[in-house]
């Protein structure tokens, strides 16, 4: 006796790709004073069960701090502006994926 095995479902079908936004209830500030702090989330959206995002910022070294980092998706982190204005006077927050660092979603803030 043979058994064949055949996968379900429909081979042209691809799940939907994993998206990240910001959330609209903490999305990133648009400013914020040296040292000052704000509730930042993301969402992950299309992603695994309980999903979550790394954030990062750049310029590295001068941009603040995460707290906690990583956090579950739509879950608010606590960012700290750096101590003293970076050159330019912005920093950029990126949100990422934990699941797929593909993909992401980042925001300037300006730094007063």
């Amino acid at each position: 006796m043979i058994v064949t095995l055949t996968a379900c479902g429909d081979p042209k079908y691809q799940p939907a790709a994993i998206v990240v936004t910001f959330s609209t209830e903490f999305p990133p500030p648009t400013a914020l004073a040296t040292s000052a702090t704000s509730g930042i989330a993301a969402i992950v959206t299309n992603g695994p069960e309980n999903p979550s995002v790394t954030f990062t910022c750049a310029p590295a070294g001068h941009c603040g701090t995460f707290a906690p980092n990583p956090v579950a998706s739509n879950i608010p982190t606590t960012y700290q502006a750096p101590p003293m204005v970076p050159v330019g006077n912005t920093v950029t927050v990126t949100a990422t994926s934990v699941n797929d660092d593909t993909k992401s979603v980042s925001a300037t803030i300006t730094i007063d």
